[in-house]
């Protein structure tokens, strides 16, 4: 169990900080792609504004808003562009000056594969290269193509994208490292709080077990010298309610310090019918309908012993808490490769119950403790401990006044 909690505790922590760590890197590369084609864009329409070209900036620039960051006296040197003026589906201009990638023909094929493509503004892929381009209808001129060659562009960005990556995945195995060294200090607290309990269970159950010995022979020496009485019989009582607890507490933390029970195949059929044909003559004896119905065949990776108790808590849940003259229902089916167990009773004061507490151990739907149902509150908590070593799952539900818990294994 403390195995679980730690490796419970990394996975938690090392997803947290990979979802933190991909929305930072991803808005970083977000917001660099958005700059981008931001700055992308108002290129092309300052280069469409002038008919194609970059005009030449002086050392005295003009304003330009948002271009004023991106327009210098080396701009026209430095971008890498071409023009295109296509006439009903011709080529009427070609403007190459500034570009060394592409030949006159090739500058005006791609022009008019960009004008097929129906988009004003687009990017693609071309020859290796990634161009950038925005189409102006300049009738009766016929349209006008401006294309930028954002190769570097596009490859900054890939380099971004990976580069996050590659530090995204150095950090988080960086992160997971440190935890799992650590995360046995950062649960020591709680390790050792979950020894103390158990520990004090143990100790205290032993310890319990001579004082209700002797009590127990003092009873009979009183009864032997004064005969049996009603105050006797409830002491009687009252030892065995506290033996069946005591017994119930070590087995659970048996059970919660893990590894004790092999899981070998086991009959899950034919436990069932043994545990469920058991119960039926206590259900007659409190009137309660009873049907269970056993799917043949049915083996489980289990521990046997833990399996039949499995069922034996449920069946005495279902028992205790059916309504009067109601009905307990038992069914175990085969479906794909996982048995399906359901014990179900109807329980019509059940639509307001905390299902999700059923299993907190000593939790008692009846919070007074003074119901006349008797039980110790620990039996669920025992089932859930049981299915946790199955590697099986175990919850509650309540629909149309009937309780139903489920086991899937």
């Amino acid at each position: 169990m403390i195995k679980k909690l730690q490796y419970k505790f990394i996975g938690i922590a090392t997803a947290s900080v990979f979802v933190m760590l991909l929305m930072v890197l991803g808005l970083i590369n977000i917001i660099s792609s958005v700059r981008n084609n931001r700055e992308t864009t108002l290129l092309l329409e300052y280069i469409a504004a002038n008919d194609g070209y970059i005009p030449s900036i002086g050392s005295h620039l003009e304003q330009h808003g948002d271009l004023d960051s991106l327009l210098t006296p080396e701009t026209q040197f430095e971008t890498r562009y071409f023009s295109v003026w296509v006439q009903e589906d011709q080529v009427v201009d070609v403007n190459i000056e500034h570009i060394a990638a592409l030949e006159y023909n090739e500058a005006g094929q791609y022009a008019l594969d960009a004008i097929r493509k129906g988009q004003q503004r687009g990017k693609d892929l071309w020859n290796n290269r990634s161009y950038d381009y925005l189409i102006e209808d300049r009738e009766p001129s016929g349209k006008l193509v401006v294309v930028l060659d954002t190769t570097k562009l596009y490859y900054s960005t890939v380099t971004l994208v990976r580069f996050s990556a590659y530090c995204g995945m150095v950090m988080i195995g960086i992160f997971f490292l440190m935890v799992s060294a650590l995360s046995r200090r950062v649960l020591r607290p709680i390790i050792d709080n979950m020894e103390s309990q158990k520990q004090f269970i143990t100790n205290a159950s032993h310890e319990l077990k001579t004082p209700l010995a002797i009590i127990s022979a003092n009873t009979e020496v009183l009864e032997m010298t004064a005969g049996e009485s009603e105050w006797t019989a409830s002491i009687r009582n009252q030892i065995e309610r506290l033996t069946g607890l005591i017994n119930r507490l070590i087995a659970l933390a048996r059970l919660q310090e893990g590894g004790e029970s092999k899981l070998t195949n086991v009959p899950a059929s034919a436990i069932a019918k043994d545990v469920a044909a058991s119960f039926a003559p206590v259900l007659k004896q409190q009137s309660k309908e009873y049907t269970y119905e056993v799917e043949d065949g049915i083996e489980i990776l289990a521990d046997e012993r833990s399996y039949h108790e499995l069922i034996s808590i449920l069946l005495d849940n279902a028992a205790k808490y059916c309504d009067d003259k109601g009905k307990v229902e038992l069914h175990l089916t085969k479906k794909g490769k996982q048995s399906h167990l359901t014990v179900s009773n109807s329980y019509a004061k059940g639509a307001d119950v905390d299902y999700e507490r059923f299993f907190d151990r000593f939790y008692r739907e009846d919070q007074s403790h003074n119901s006349e149902k008797k039980g110790y509150g620990i039996g669920l908590s025992m089932a859930m401990e049981m299915v946790k070593q199955f590697k099986g799952r175990i919850f509650a539900g309540y629909k149309d006044g009937v309780i139903t818990f489920t086991v899937i294994i």
